[in-house]
């Protein structure tokens, strides 16, 4: 009998469709009982007979893998890659895939969310008003500002797509340009050191990259616009934290709203943005709908199957 390990918290609870097609296949599946990923000394007594795994932010890296000679496949649950060593799995001769495009919407409305919030102060409100205070505060509007987004792929598409609605002016960064797409949604395609000039709104969309890491730092943001917003819900450490900080106190930044950070659970101690007035924060949940939790269990579920069964599964990284 092969033996799955669903890594993934809530997997039975939010992607029933994905549990039982695993079932239905007489797999012995071991769901996590955790409400967040495995640490590795709890991950490595778990894998030493696994045949697959539905990963979430676990650490697959070389000790992991050593300790789990049977897996022949990883399915990430989500899109990011980050927290799996390719080149081991390339050693290990295990499969990698993962589910892109598939939370795009989900992040996307997350995004939205978090550009209206910051722009129009909605912590504050909130707090004002259930406190008594009964005071209109001023804030802008995002029509006819200028709204940039660093990076153009499934999710900085569909951001573009919900800003047609706006009246807003939108351009964006990638180092692959989807001309077509942009043409669509009245995208234009500006360098990052103009994007960032131009902005009154920057949306955080790049991957984790060598060449993304700390993309924002203390010259980046110089370039920008005094009091520009930032959204993001890339990875936390394309953000020099440290220089978004000063930027925030300093009156350069007026507002950052992150789903992610560099250290996660982030909390006051070990990420002193959560301590600032201006800062939105979310425990990057940006992709946690109930239809892109369902969406992802069923394709990482048949993932799981297809490699087991000999077939090429898709979205195959590794």
């Amino acid at each position: 009998m092969k033996k799955v390990l669903i890594a993934k918290p809530n997997y039975r609870k939010f992607s029933p469709t994905g549990y039982q097609m695993l079932l239905d296949k007489g797999y012995d599946v071991v769901c996590t009982d955790l409400d967040r990923d495995y640490f590795l000394d709890e991950l490595l007594p778990m894998i030493g007979d696994i045949d697959g795994c539905i990963a979430n932010c676990e650490p697959w890296g070389e000790e992991a893998m050593s300790a789990a000679p049977k897996v022949k496949i990883l399915a990430r649950y989500g899109t990011g890659m980050n927290s799996v060593d390719t080149e081991a799995a390339k050693r290990h001769g295990i499969m990698v895939t993962n589910c892109p495009g598939v939370n795009a919407n989900s992040v996307a409305e997350h995004i939205m969310m978090l550009m209206l919030a910051g722009i129009r102060n909605l912590p504050k409100m909130n707090d004002m008003t259930k406190e008594g205070q009964w005071i209109n505060l001023n804030f802008h509007e995002i029509t006819g500002k200028t709204v940039g987004i660093l990076g153009f792929g499934y999710i900085g598409k569909l951001v573009a797509k919900k800003l047609t609605g706006f009246d807003c002016r939108t351009i964006a960064y990638d180092v692959v340009h989807d001309d077509e797409t942009a043409a669509k949604y009245n995208v234009e395609f500006r360098s990052f050191e103009e994007l960032m000039a131009e902005s009154d709104i920057i949306c955080i969309l790049v991957p984790l990259l060598p060449s993304t890491e700390n993309m924002i730092n203390r010259e980046s943001l110089k370039l920008c616009k005094k009091g520009v917003i930032f959204v993001t819900d890339a990875r936390g450490e394309v953000v020099d934290e440290e220089a978004m900080y000063e930027a925030l106190t300093n009156g350069q930044v007026g507002f950052f709203a992150s789903d992610v950070f560099v250290h996660e659970p982030a909390t006051p101690e070990n990420t002193p943005l959560l301590t600032l007035p201006n800062v939105i924060a979310t425990s990057h949940n940006g992709a946690e709908s109930y239809e892109n939790l369902e969406n992802c269990g069923i394709m990482t579920a048949q993932q799981i199957i297809d490699a087991l069964e000999g077939r090429e599964p898709v979205n195959r990284r590794v």
